[in-house]
């Protein structure tokens, strides 16, 4: 016997220099077997909106009402083609308004107080999962920033570090390591006030970084160690997985809208043609890994007959010095340790194929330009790496509406589950 029914979930981004939304249908199947059920889901995508964004400059809202307006005339393009109205949204929010903070929660398992006395040891249950969790959320908050996403990394049991799933292990002190996503209050007012003006209200929101990571990242690719690079016009997001979880999140204030003043700065015109003119030649060259800190011997003195040699050469160097920007602070992060696969170009300003082959010599690995890599759920999934982000605020959304918990479900791990759950936190607006 089979059961079917059908929800709709929408999805939006509002970038720098485009707004995009997505309206997807959430189709439930059950199948009934012999002794057991077996439900599954597919989202499939309905109707998409892609307008040019107003009111928007480097990830800041500058003018709320012309973002309204973006979003309005988005989710109306969305909404005519799935015929079908839209009312809340998961809805996405730039890196530049987040500070990220690593923390350790702490609980004893002996009882009131930690003791040496191996007679206190006891199982690890998921209750006591929850309370170092909570534990770790006990960071400074400052007075214009709220709790975004509370991300656990791993877990400790008497200083055995690296541990996905703790339960059922003996100890007597169990450590939670957690990475807090915190995010500016007053951005989250804006974007609250520009929704309400389009009508709509925010169902969840995501950081970008982690929507794009969900959309074109594969689980082994989380797993060995990977940067996703997400390019915009006015700002790059960045974000480094290792070991299945987020260790470095952060958004460099120059990005693909540099580029393109940069040309038309070299070629003397305006902005329109010089972003016709990188998107149809740029192209940054390559070489061997240079010298360290050397800016110069990144950029190639090599000129194509097809591409004006001014052109090439500024898109090169601002793509090397975002880049190199973006190395920089890893670095200072000592977060470089955990880029050991490869590092995934996304966002529509990574379109330039010369971009892998620069992004592999500055970091070291290789480098490719991300699409959407989790479809499999997705019917007729979009592959334009412009809508990365979008594809994956509706996974996200799909995972809030099947009401996935902490620390159970099928078919997941422990800690994918606990990844999935605590990553889709409500934020208050007021």
């Amino acid at each position: 016997m089979f059961g079917r029914t059908a929800r709709i979930i929408s999805a939006l981004d509002i970038g720098s220099e485009t707004t995009r939304a997505a309206i997807a249908q959430i189709v439930d199947r059950d199948v009934e077997l012999v002794d057991e059920e077996m439900s599954t889901a597919q989202l499939k995508i309905i109707g998409v909106g892609e307008v040019r964004t107003m009111g928007v400059e480097r990830g800041e809202f500058v003018d709320i009402s012309k973002v309204a307006d973006s979003i309005r005339a988005a989710t109306e393009q969305a909404s005519v083609m799935a015929s079908t109205g839209v009312k809340d949204v998961v809805v996405s929010l730039n890196g530049r308004h987040a500070r990220t903070v690593d923390s350790v929660g702490t609980i004893s398992l002996s009882g009131s107080s930690w003791s040496k006395d191996t007679c206190a040891m006891r199982a690890i249950v998921e209750s006591d999962l929850h309370h170092a969790i909570e534990d770790a959320k006990s960071v400074t908050v400052h007075s214009d920033e709220r709790m975004l996403h509370t991300i656990v990394q791993d877990f400790a049991v008497d200083g055995r570090k690296f541990i996905k799933n703790p339960i059922g292990k003996t100890g007597q002190r169990l450590d939670a390591h957690v990475k807090v996503i915190l995010v500016s209050q007053s951005a989250l007012n804006d974007l609250e006030r520009a929704l309400g003006e389009a009508h709509l209200s925010p169902r969840l929101i995501m950081l970008e970084s982690l929507a794009s990571a969900r959309a074109c990242l594969t689980p082994e690719q989380m797993e060995d160690g990977v940067l996703l690079i997400d390019i915009g016009k006015g700002t790059t997001d960045a974000i480094i997985y290792f070991g299945g979880s987020p260790r470095y999140v952060s958004c460099v204030a120059m990005a693909g809208g540099f580029v393109t003043r940069d040309v038309a700065h070299s070629l003397g015109c305006d902005m329109r043609s010089a972003e016709e003119i990188k998107l149809s030649t740029g192209r940054t060259a390559t070489g061997p890994r240079p010298a360290e800190g050397r800016l110069e011997s990144l950029v190639s003195e090599v000129e194509e007959a097809t591409a004006d040699p001014r052109a090439l050469r500024a898109i090169s160097s601002r793509n090397a010095e975002i880049l190199l920007t973006l190395r920089n602070d890893i670095r200072r992060a000592d977060a470089e340790q955990f880029i050991r696969r490869e590092v995934v170009l996304t966002g529509r300003a990574s379109q330039d194929p010369g971009l892998c082959g620069l992004a592999s010599s500055i970091f070291g690995v290789q480098a490719q330009t991300g699409k959407c890599a989790n479809t499999e759920s997705f019917d007729g999934a979009l592959h334009d790496p412009g809508f990365t982000s979008v594809m994956g605020l509706l996974s996200f959304g799909h995972e809030r509406a099947a009401g996935v918990s902490s620390f159970s479900g099928q078919g997941r791990s422990f800690f994918s589950r606990a990844w999935n759950a605590l990553t889709c936190k409500n934020v208050s607006l007021t």
